[in-house]
């Protein structure tokens, strides 16, 4: 529990960091909008609905890697704890990919979700910074 703290802490602050700095190279488009009289609203829009882009894409690369994962681990576990894959392969044949496919929908509802609200609302806040004019 503890590393998984520290690993979603890690991303939380990679993507943070990553959309301050989207905002940060379109800081003199923000100031002029604002000069224009564009509202709070219509200038954070684009960043974010990039925000949330990047949430969808990070969400289907991670089940890409994760169904890899699932495919393939069975085998390398195996492997690792010193079972012969050919002769014991029955005994433990596909565990973590039939639970990724038995709870695809939930497993994609969770990531995809986690991604879109993650890149949104680090993008919203971030945004903020540069909305003074």
């Amino acid at each position: 529990m503890i590393i998984a703290a520290i690993l979603i802490l890690v991303a939380i602050i990679v993507v943070w960091n990553t959309i301050r700095l989207i905002i940060y190279t379109a800081r003199d488009e923000i100031s002029v909008m604002k000069l224009v009289g564009a509202s709070n609203t219509y200038v954070r829009g684009p960043f974010v609905v990039s925000g949330i882009m990047y949430g969808i894409v990070s969400g289907l690369l991670t089940l890409v890697l994760m169904a890899v994962f699932a495919y393939w681990s069975d085998t390398i576990i195996l492997r690792l704890v010193g079972v012969d894959v050919a002769a014991n392969f029955e005994l433990v044949v596909n565990i973590l990919s039939n639970y990724f496919v038995r709870n695809f929908a939930q497993i994609f509802v969770i990531i995809m979700a986690g991604g879109v609200i993650l890149g949104g609302v680090s993008s919203y806040v971030a945004a903020r910074r540069y909305l003074r004019v």
